[in-house]
């Protein structure tokens, strides 16, 4: 899986193995990240309270800046906190009305 962590006798996380395998930060192809509601638990400033799977897919893409980006799920969001692993939707940060998640949530919640 991909928070498979690596085995004793020096074999890489899954995680490593993928940026290895994708170049690492010049990999400019494509992240699906499918079934992606599983990375919901993402806390932006609390990572040691973030789920393995939230902590997963935010290394991947902070590690590859220059990858496209697709977020796949049939399963609806019933919190809009949930979307804090979506940085790459560009609807908060530089650039944006919103410069950080936490002002982007607010913004939605008033």
């Amino acid at each position: 899986t991909l928070v498979s962590a690596g085995r004793s006798g020096g074999k890489s996380s899954r995680i490593d193995q993928i940026l290895k395998w994708c170049g690492g930060k010049s990999f400019q192809g494509c992240l699906i990240f499918d079934e992606c509601h599983r990375a919901k638990n993402f806390c932006p400033g609390k990572e040691k309270d973030s789920t393995k799977v939230g902590l997963a897919a935010m290394r991947l893409q902070r590690s590859m800046p220059h990858a496209r980006v697709v977020y796949c799920s049939a399963t609806g969001l019933s919190d809009v906190k949930s979307m804090a692993f979506m940085e790459r939707l560009g609807l908060w940060g530089m650039g944006t009305s919103f410069l950080s998640f936490d002002l982007f949530v607010t913004a939605l919640e008033s």
